[in-house]
């Protein structure tokens, strides 16, 4: 393996012979996969993007520029370039794997279902296509169709860390925890540099179990791979919100957003760090973007009725508390919407015990006391309304 101090120097050699050969294709290729190896992705872009115009257009140079656009999140870009390359009759697996890919991050489900069966009919068994075509019946929910195509891809290949990796998210995903964990703790011992979905469901195993320090390792080692993975920035975030790091916690939550916008959970994590940080107005917001997201949730139901209480607006947060608890009858922010309303009625003793009688405190997601809580919310609360 290259040192560091290796692949610069590398670096500056490819640099050093395109600057002679300014239109030498291979050598921009070269080029760029060395930039990316060491995480220098706009730098490799506007490599490509600064050749002559006759090097510009060669199949090799878009294929790069679409891999770019997917490391950056510009999945349209990437699927119009993959497109075009397949348009023109080019013929690679590859092509066919990374539109299918950019679909996938579009969240157009349907579409990399067909990419991928025109693959496997054109190239016929392929691991990397099997593993992306779980990923995307996962996305669908399907997830005794992602089972069966990473058992058909561990038949062939069954060292292969990624496959392995997902099929842990899979298991954990359809609610088998206790297979999930122990199919990540298997990938990950076999693969000590890590794995991005193993160390997720590890780390996110061990936050359910309150194991916060074997959490914060995992989630941090997958970050270090993938700084933009949205459920591991949540994933930390609520390790950090446990360990009372309220302002790390609203940082990781907000980019956690950010990565995955539609991500109810999340939302719900960022409201409660803005509440015990006194901002009433982000929690109400971020309740509200759950809300609109899924009027079906319970939890938004419930926030939201909190903030109707912290606000004084005690009809509608009545009104919010039913509608949550039709939903679910043990929902957490419902039930202590109700006991803030009892304590402003000169019953909160009555409130507490009625939380506590549903709800166990370690079911909180900042794992307070109850009691603990509800003085630090009354608090934080007078002090933003001042």
């Amino acid at each position: 393996m290259e040192s560091t101090d290796e692949r610069n120097q590398r670096i500056a050699q490819l640099r050093g012979f395109l600057a002679i050969d300014p239109a030498n294709v291979l050598l921009a290729c070269d080029l760029f996969d060395a930039l990316v190896e060491v995480g220098d992705v706009g730098q490799a872009v506007m490599l490509l993007e600064t050749l002559p115009q006759q090097a510009q257009v060669d199949a090799a140079i878009r294929f790069r520029l679409a891999r770019a656009g997917l490391m950056q999140g510009r999945y349209a870009d990437a699927a119009q370039w993959l497109g075009s390359l397949i348009g023109e009759g080019h013929a690679n697996a590859a092509l066919w794997h990374d539109l299918a890919f950019a679909q996938l991050c579009l969240r157009d489900t349907q579409a990399a279902r067909v990419t991928l069966a025109d693959a496997q009919e054109r190239f016929g068994d392929d691991v990397e296509l099997d593993v992306l075509a779980a990923r995307v019946a996962m996305m669908d929910e399907d997830f005794p169709q992602a089972l069966e195509r990473l058992d058909r891809a561990l038949a062939r290949a069954p060292a292969h860390a990624t496959a392995q990796g997902v099929r842990s998210l899979a298991l954990l995903d359809q609610g088998d925890t206790e297979a999930g964990y122990a199919a990540a703790m298997a990938c990950l011992a076999a693969h000590p540099a890590g794995q991005h979905e193993a160390l997720l469901v590890a780390g996110t195993v061990a936050l359910w179990r309150r194991a916060l320090d074997e959490s914060e390792t995992h989630f941090a080692n997958a970050l270090a791979q993938h700084s933009n993975s949205g459920r591991c920035l949540s994933g930390l975030g609520q390790v950090r919100m446990q360990q009372r790091r309220l302002g790390e916690a609203r940082a990781l939550l907000r980019d956690a957003t950010e990565a995955m916008p539609d991500h109810i959970g999340t939302w719900h994590a960022l409201a409660w760090v803005d509440l015990l940080e006194g901002e009433i107005d982000a929690a109400e917001a971020s309740y509200q973007r759950a809300y609109d997201l899924d009027r079906n949730f319970a939890d938004s139901h419930g926030g939201l009725a909190l903030i109707h209480v912290l606000r004084g607006r005690n009809d509608e947060a009545e009104l919010a508390i039913r509608r949550a608890l039709r939903l679910n009858p043990q929902c957490p922010t419902a039930l202590y919407a109700q006991t803030l309303l009892l304590d402003a009625e000169g019953r909160g003793d009555e409130g507490l015990r009625l939380l506590g009688n549903l709800v166990q405190p370690a079911d909180l997601p900042e794992g307070m006391e109850l009691a603990e809580l509800s003085r630090l919310l009354r608090e934080r609360f007078k002090a933003d309304a001042r």
